[in-house]
């Protein structure tokens, strides 16, 4: 995006609605909105009574790990328009730097340093004030500004000398100008050579330059996609590369999440299917795999822009359940059946789907099963602890041609519920339903694993 730059006639924070509304419309085409989720309501209730941080980011988090992000963000930002909060502000500047959109989050956290609320704390160790600072300056050094970075340090270090991180922060910005042979105590000199440096040894670890990077596509909780350019074979993939973030527990989180994400390349390569996102490549060294590009964006995008509807219901059916046949015939349940995860190869009409992200993937029998999906889209047997299974699978595509089924109208609440009955959950089926469809749903979504078929 380009620079957002306030005008001289805009008062001090005015600059944080501008870019919140950018914020808004970016995202908040393809987003869920709390109308359609509980979750999402929620949400937005504790914002507008400015409920405590804590509150709201675990909200957030739970959402985002739902695969919820857009919509959360779009919740927070639209709310935030009527009463900025600063903390609130850094909040969706992280999520937005950590891959989403580097250059508007920056932006969203700069603009949140002119609120008064946050400039009057200022003096407070540790405030919001000194976090947005250093979350500028990390990202500045991401992107290879260090004579920018050195500004945002050295503000909170004026401050606060004895502030550990950013003293930490700061001492990483030394080294990385001593490694690159300038000279630390004129650190003026020959900054400019090393902007973009970042990006240039990205792209020569991306298989030693095989992909030429594009814009980012989307963000889960440990992997961001971008569209990228093959030059061996001339054609467009999609990217998924590993965020290097560590998990909650440390290293050992984050070796369970790398094992997680090549196991999905496992899985996809011995997948064969039109309507199975295909694997192209895989780089562990690299942390990235190649994937077909999906031009549509994902089915539940496709379903607010009127591309899927209630006419496609019979087209969508058939192809996701060819895709279901192809996963379990090689031996995997998917584990995750949801909108957003079932792509649209392209914006036209009719454009077949094609099922992707096979991160929560697993062998039929593996032992000990923890609960994972979205739980909208969980069987009755896997939300009372029993393992998925291809019959669980079956159950998350009735909730999905459900969803086409009744749009725009929202699933009925029972499907947030935890303790929902089978009757709960069929109740909702639309009158004009043709008969065979009406079988069709009923059937997937039957309480019974045993019972669950298509017809």
């Amino acid at each position: 995006m380009n620079e957002l730059v306030p005008s001289d006639e805009m008062r001090p924070g005015d600059d944080f609605l501008v870019v919140l509304q950018e914020v808004a419309a970016r995202f908040g085409a393809d987003a869920t909105r709390p109308r359609e989720l509980p979750a999402l309501a929620e949400l937005a209730r504790l914002v507008d009574n400015h409920a405590p941080l804590d509150a709201i980011a675990a909200t957030f988090r739970r959402l985002a790990f739902d695969g919820y992000l857009r919509g959360a963000m779009t919740t927070v930002a639209e709310s935030m328009l009527a009463s900025p909060r600063g903390e609130l502000g850094l909040l969706l500047a992280r999520e937005l730097v950590d891959a989403i959109d580097p250059p508007l989050g920056l932006a969203l956290a700069r603009a949140a340093l002119t609120l008064p609320a946050v400039v009057n704390k200022r003096h407070e160790i540790g405030s919001v004030y000194a976090r947005l600072h250093l979350l500028v300056a990390d990202t500045l050094m991401e992107r290879g500004d260090l004579a920018q970075a050195r500004r945002y340090f050295e503000a909170v270090l004026a401050l606060d000398i004895d502030h550990s991180q950013a003293a930490h922060e700061y001492q990483n910005y030394l080294r990385r100008l001593e490694a690159r042979g300038v000279e630390t105590r004129h650190q003026s000199r020959g900054l400019a050579l090393l902007d973009g440096l970042d990006e240039v040894e990205l792209e020569r670890n991306l298989a030693g330059g095989r992909y030429e990077l594009g814009r980012p596509l989307g963000r889960g909780r440990h992997a961001v996609v971008y569209e990228a350019f093959d030059r061996h074979v001339g054609r467009h993939v999609a990217l998924k590369r590993l965020l290097g973030t560590k998990g909650p527990r440390g290293r050992a989180s984050l070796r369970v999440i790398e094992q997680r994400f090549f196991a999905e390349a496992r899985t996809l390569a011995k997948v064969r299917s039109p309507y199975v996102v295909a694997l192209l490549d895989a780089q562990p060294q690299h942390h990235f795999v190649a994937l077909d590009l999906c031009r549509g964006g994902n089915l539940r995008s496709a379903l607010r822009r009127g591309q899927v509807d209630g006419a496609s219901l019979t087209r969508v059916a058939d192809q996701l359940h060819r895709a279901l046949n192809a996963v379990h015939a090689a031996g995997a349940v998917h584990r995750d059946v949801k909108p957003a995860n079932i792509l649209v190869r392209d914006t036209q009409p009719e454009s077949p789907i094609a099922l992707a992200d096979f991160g929560l993937a697993l062998d039929p029998n593996p032992g000990r099963v923890d609960v994972a999906g979205t739980l909208r889209y969980l069987a009755p047997e896997v939300r009372r602890g029993e393992a998925p299974s291809p019959a669980s699978d079956h159950f998350g595509a009735g909730v999905v041609l459900l969803e086409i089924a009744l749009c725009p109208e929202p699933l009925p609440a029972a499907f947030d519920l935890l303790d929902a009955t089978g009757d709960d959950l069929t109740t909702a089926l639309p009158r004009t339903l043709s008969p065979a469809s009406r079988r069709m749903i009923t059937g997937l979504l039957d309480p019974d694993p045993s019972q669950r078929k298509w017809s």
